[in-house]
């Protein structure tokens, strides 16, 4: 699991990068008529990896200096629930408020 939330990391430093340009210059790289397009399927997948780091940040609270934690595989499980269920949650009220 902690690979998983390695990669996923990754990941989240990439998409920030991308939003943080669409953002920047969105509309010159896309075309006006596709900026709100990108900007409804852009937001709410970022903000279900925000969850994912929020996650992975409590994971990594709980475990602190530790590297070898009997129960480190549940510890990182249950992290990715709650950062998946505030993601999503996030998500949600960024579509409909």
């Amino acid at each position: 699991m902690s690979v998983f939330f390695e990669f996923i990391k990754w990941i989240f430093f990439f998409l920030t990068i991308v939003v943080g340009l669409f953002f920047l210059r969105g509309t010159i790289l896309i075309a006006p008529e596709y900026y709100m397009i990108v900007k409804q399927l852009l937001m709410p997948g970022y903000l279900v990896f925000c969850g994912m780091m929020f996650g992975y940040i409590i994971a990594r609270l709980r475990l602190g200096y530790e590297e070898e934690h009997p129960q480190k595989t549940k510890i990182y499980v249950r992290s990715f629930i709650i950062g998946i269920s505030f993601g999503v949650l996030l998500a949600v009220f960024y579509i409909f408020i």
